[in-house]
């Protein structure tokens, strides 16, 4: 099923329930727990900017109380219990949350809307989201809601807009729109600078590199290169490429601290 863009919020929020909770309905009915098949490099790159973003915290969450909103399948609620913490997850799709809780049966799970969430200011110590602030009609109120509900800080991680992301766009190499008709917002620095400022947040941290996401590749391709000694070779050049260009990539990771 694929979407028309929409530009009306209320019906792109209700269109987009329905084309996710269609998803997690065929994707999980098996009880299978990732769309992708198991890999080295897939596994890598799947994880690598929720384990960048958790690296940047100047403190564990072991013990914290974290939501994990706009939570998907919860593989960040999941990674997030792993390492200790009191997870609740929430999503508009209801079969998103239910995903989530066959994921990980220590989940909490809460349907709600990211740009009004149910939850008093600082319910939680920490709120993150990746990659699910752009599938909503208006970003930067989920990113309000993210700061009103949390007491130490938030994360997120989500897709930067530069040069050469328009570039990729224009040549088809990455979406403009989803299949789910959302328009894909992509963050820029100077925007997130304002938004920090506006809100009195002084710590925080913008971390930029490419981590670039094939569909094709994950299925077709990283499953038969699922060798240790290619792997290494990836790495060498993945850290290479974003030690010279990551200021330019394609996704970035967001902290910000609270006094």
């Amino acid at each position: 099923m694929k979407i028309e863009p929409q530009t009306n919020p209320h019906k792109q929020k209700v269109l987009q329930r329905e084309y996710m909770d269609d998803v997690f309905k065929k994707r999980f009915k098996n009880g299978s727990r990732s769309p992708f098949p198991d890999s080295l490099m897939g596994n890598f790159v799947d994880y690598y900017s929720l384990k960048k973003a958790i690296s940047m915290l100047p403190f564990s969450v072991k013990g914290m109380k974290v939501l994990s909103i706009c939570c998907g399948d919860g593989e960040e609620g999941e990674y997030l219990y792993k390492l200790g913490a009191d997870v609740t997850v929430s999503d508009y799709s209801p079969e998103a949350v239910k995903a989530s809780m066959r994921r990980c049966k220590h989940l909490k799970g809460v349907v709600a809307d990211a740009e009004n969430l149910p939850f008093k200011d600082k319910s939680f110590d920490l709120v993150l989201v990746r990659h699910g602030l752009h599938h909503i009609p208006h970003p930067y109120k989920g990113l309000s809601e993210m700061n009103r509900i949390s007491k130490k800080g938030f994360v997120f991680i989500e897709a930067q807009r530069n040069f050469i992301t328009k570039i990729l766009i224009k040549l088809k190499l990455a979406e403009e729109y989803e299949d789910s008709g959302n328009f894909v917002y992509r963050f820029t620095q100077d925007e997130i600078k304002q938004f920090m400022d506006k809100n009195k947040i002084k710590k925080y941290e913008i971390s930029t590199f490419w981590v670039y996401h094939f569909e094709f590749l994950t299925q077709k391709v990283y499953p038969h290169i699922n060798n240790k000694f290619v792997f290494a070779i990836f790495l060498v050049l993945f850290h290479i490429l974003n030690f010279l260009f990551g200021y330019f990539g394609n996704s970035l990771v967001v902290i910000a601290l609270k006094d």
